[in-house]
């Protein structure tokens, strides 16, 4: 078991609080004030306020930038609590929804898939523990292909395998090693409308692009601290803009990059602070466009700008070690609450300010 295994299981496991349906999940909005505020100017935490002209010229003072109004959430729904013995989770991890509304997880000690309907009921659930077709060690990321099949990445076997949403199992692709098509850790994966499938490597340090059927087409990354250069990249989600953005976790922070692999942007450094990342891992995006990033040891999901600017955080309090998140086309919040096994369900607040 890597590092990474080993660090996002261990820890306390907190109970789950009751929380009534029609509670408030709150979320935090950050103040703009900047006396206090010590970080370096490329910090996500520094203030949006335009600053003041020091010279004595009576000119108006600039105009405070608006702040960006955080999305609200209130939770509806928590499937494997108490409430729920029916539907038990070991450890979930991945979370993808397909055109239909279902939702699909994983779990990475469970060793099987998934499917619900948005009520949670289930469905149908496939695997366990194994390196046969269709079984599974340690599966970690799910995605859906453009004609709804199934894609799972597991870092336990060093592959991706494709099923049927039903869970008829088509194929895989991947054996352990450094090669091109080979993982140390296939880890989460991203699949763009034109059928291109990117895979992160976390032992490899680089993501890995594919066609629906396996065959290798390049990559990009490799271990290193500068823009482009990853560390045990983990969560990765193809932006509104059309580029890769990937949870670059042993750096803190975030990348972007042009599907061919050319970084774009890099923000974010590590702390406990808000804005900054304590162990970032899953990233995606909200109907408006906002990026929501979780954290195994941060127990957070926070919410930030395309340009890095943190405007809020989801249900403070509420997470421990979470992981994937996913949006269905109501603007619906999923979270797989890892160190809780629950998934978590949170539906968007209209405010008569947004």
């Amino acid at each position: 078991m890597n590092s990474f295994i080993e660090s996002k299981l261990t820890g306390t496991r907190r109970p789950i609080a009751a929380m009534a349906l029609t509670s408030m999940a709150t979320v935090l909005l950050l103040g703009c004030g900047s006396g206090s505020d010590t970080a370096a100017p490329s910090d996500p935490a520094t203030s949006l306020t335009a600053s003041t002209p020091s010279d004595p010229d009576p000119s108006p003072a600039s105009t405070p930038i608006p702040f960006p109004d955080p999305p609200q959430y209130i939770e509806v729904d928590v499937w494997g609590d108490e409430r729920t013995d029916d539907v038990q989770f070991a450890s979930p991890n991945g979370v993808a929804i397909d055109a239909d509304g279902n939702v699909f997880t994983t779990e990475f000690n469970g060793a099987r898939l998934r499917k619900f309907t948005p009520q949670g009921k289930l469905l149908v659930e496939w695997g366990m523990t194994g390196s046969a077709d269709g079984l599974f060690q340690n599966p970690t990321g799910v995605a859906i292909g453009p004609e709804g099949n199934v894609y799972v990445s597991e870092s336990g076997n060093n592959r991706v395998q494709i099923f049927t949403a039903e869970g008829e199992w088509l194929g895989s692709w991947g054996t352990f090693g450094a090669g091109d098509g080979q993982f140390q850790s296939a880890m989460v994966l991203a699949i763009e409308p034109t059928g291109h499938v990117h895979v992160s490597d976390w032992g490899n340090n680089r993501i890995q692009v594919f066609d629906l059927e396996g065959n290798f087409l390049h990559s990009y990354g490799g271990f290193g601290q500068d823009p482009g250069e990853l560390a045990n990249p983990t969560g990765i989600k193809i932006g509104p803009d059309g580029n890769i953005w990937v949870v670059d976790r042993g750096n803190n922070r975030v990348q972007v990059f042009t599907p061919d692999g050319q970084s774009v942007r890099v923000w974010g450094s590590f702390g406990t602070e808000p804005g900054r990342f304590s162990t970032p891992t899953s990233i995606n995006f909200d109907l408006d466009g906002y990026v929501y990033v979780s954290e195994t040891r941060g127990s957070r999901v926070q919410i930030f700008t395309r340009d890095g600017q943190l405007i809020g955080e989801v249900a403070p309090g509420t997470f421990n070690g979470p992981h994937g998140l996913a949006f269905d086309s109501t603007g619906a919040l999923y979270v797989a609450d890892t160190g809780n096994d629950v998934i978590r369900k949170f539906e968007k607040v209209e405010t008569a300010t947004q």
